[in-house]
């Protein structure tokens, strides 16, 4: 072989920069076989373990927000509720505590406001000394924060604003407050039982409202750079498009999390894993044989087979299989390259720089 080798060089005659010329006789002396070029339109990413997940603002927490005891609960657990639909009924001795507060300060605020008015009139007439109608302004000024002040506590504490109409129409508190859907969604745990004392930070009821559901997956970074936003995952019988690719590097894995939005997520299971996988299309790529490819200066080479030789074609590696590349080129759906004996080639190709 090396004696053939070397007549070989001798022999060739380079027809251009990158084109080598060697007859047919000559390739069958080396064993030079070839492979027909396939198009790609599409690579397949993966698969991965992707886990299908939701935003965290779909993840909805009830609370009393205040010292309660549990009255009712109203919904079980894996029950889908609709908005509006009630969710349980609180009774708190805090909260009437609150609301007399706030009808105390609505009196005061009202008498305040009588009083100012009045001296608003008499200092206008003369009968009273611009000093006293400052005083009142100011007893007017401490009764408005008041009643604002009670009334933001018990918006915050679990009353809605119609409660709080209701309240200040009326002037009776109410004794017990009924918890409403605000979203309609699934019932995902119960955490309290009727009668139970229950303080202002216990999460009584957790739900997932219904809204966009995403799968997650930790990607190799060597793959990330070949994937962009809107390509396709898919799962199951389930299909997604990227919507967010991470830009922090897992220095354990050396990956990358790429989040999916789930097209048709209709009664897909929350934090189920699923083997993902990601399509993606691509233009001016090829499948070829790893032994076609040679390296050289830190280029990647193909020989494509013309009349009178083989032609050096540069190529970029996007993705390793087992037994194939698949590689972006100048390269021809059907063109033949060189599978075998390609270290010759590359040899003689070195000659011709030399």
């Amino acid at each position: 072989m090396k004696i053939l080798l070397t007549g070989l060089l001798l022999v060739l005659n380079l027809q251009a920069l990158e084109t080598i010329k060697i007859s047919q006789a000559q390739q069958n002396d080396l064993g030079v076989k070839t492979q027909d070029v396939t198009s790609i339109k599409s690579m397949k990413f993966g698969p991965y373990s992707g886990v299908v997940v939701l935003d965290k603002k779909d993840i909805i927490s009830i609370s009393s927000n205040i010292e309660s005891i549990v009255k009712s609960i109203h919904v079980r657990e894996l029950e889908h509720v609709k908005k509006g639909q009630k969710l349980l009924t609180i009774k708190s001795n805090a909260l009437l505590s609150l609301q007399l507060d706030f009808i105390e300060a609505t009196l005061e605020q009202e008498s305040a406001d009588q009083n100012y008015n009045r001296n608003v009139k008499l200092q206008a007439d003369g009968i009273i000394s611009n000093k006293k109608l400052l005083e009142s302004k100011k007893i007017k000024r401490s009764s408005d924060l008041a009643v604002n002040l009670t009334k933001n506590k018990l918006l915050t504490s679990g009353f809605s604003t119609y409660m709080l109409k209701q309240l200040q129409k009326n002037n009776t508190p109410i004794s017990q407050v009924t918890i409403y859907a605000k979203r309609s969604g699934v019932i995902h745990s119960i955490n309290a039982n009727i009668g139970e004392y229950v303080l202002s930070e216990h999460k009584m009821i957790e739900m997932y409202a219904d809204g966009k559901r995403f799968i997650e997956m930790s990607v190799p970074v060597k793959d990330v750079k070949n994937i962009s936003l809107g390509e396709t995952a898919t799962f199951d019988l389930f299909t997604a498009k990227v919507s967010a690719i991470g830009n922090v590097v897992n220095t354990s894995s050396q990956s990358v999390i790429i989040r999916a939005t789930i097209n048709e997520e209709k009664n897909i299971m929350i934090n189920r894993v699923y083997e993902t996988h990601i399509s993606k299309k691509v233009k001016d790529a090829f499948k070829v044989k790893k032994t076609a490819l040679v390296f050289d200066e830190n280029k990647s080479l193909v020989f494509r087979k013309t009349a009178s030789g083989f032609e050096v074609v540069v190529v970029q590696i996007v993705r390793e299989g087992p037994t194939c590349y698949i590689v972006k080129a100048d390269l021809r759906a059907g063109d033949a390259l060189a599978a075998s004996s390609t270290s010759a080639l590359l040899s003689a190709k070195e000659s011709e720089s030399e």
